[in-house]
C-alpha cells in the first residue's frame, strides 16, 4: 500500500476521473482488458485481472490516441498505476478526454 501511496503523493499533474475500456498489452506478448479509472498526461490507474508486475513496460490504448507505451508503477488489488514513456501534449490529451467513452461495465467486471 505504500507504494500506491507516494505514487499519489509524487504526481506531476492531477489525474481526471474516466470510466473506459481499454486494452493493455503486457510483457510476453499478453494482452489483458481494462478499466481506465483515471488518467492525467502522465500517467494513468487501471483495474484488471492480469498479473502486472512495477517495472514491466506495457502498451496502453487509449481513445484518438492508440498505443502508448508505459511502465507500471505500482501493483495492488487488481489496480496498476503506469507512467507514460513519453507524456501526452495537452492538445491531444483533450481531444483524447472529450473522445472518451463512459462506460458503467457489472460491479464485478473486471
Amino acid at each position: 500500500m505504500a507504494t500506491a501511496v507516494s505514487s499519489i503523493e509524487s504526481r506531476r499533474a492531477p489525474r481526471d476521473i474516466v470510466s473506459f475500456r481499454t486494452t493493455i498489452d503486457g510483457p510476453a506478448t499478453v494482452r489483458t482488458s481494462a478499466l481506465m479509472v483515471d488518467i492525467s498526461p502522465f500517467g494513468f490507474m487501471s483495474r484488471s485481472a492480469a498479473p502486472l508486475s512495477p517495472g514491466e513496460l506495457v502498451s496502453v490504448k487509449l481513445p484518438m490516441i492508440g498505443y502508448r507505451a508505459a511502465k507500471i508503477v505500482w501493483s495492488l488489488g487488481g489496480r496498476v498505476g503506469g507512467e507514460f514513456v513519453d507524456f501526452i501534449p495537452a492538445d491531444l490529451y483533450a481531444r483524447m478526454l472529450k473522445a472518451a467513452p463512459t462506460d458503467k461495465p457489472a460491479w464485478n467486471e473486471f
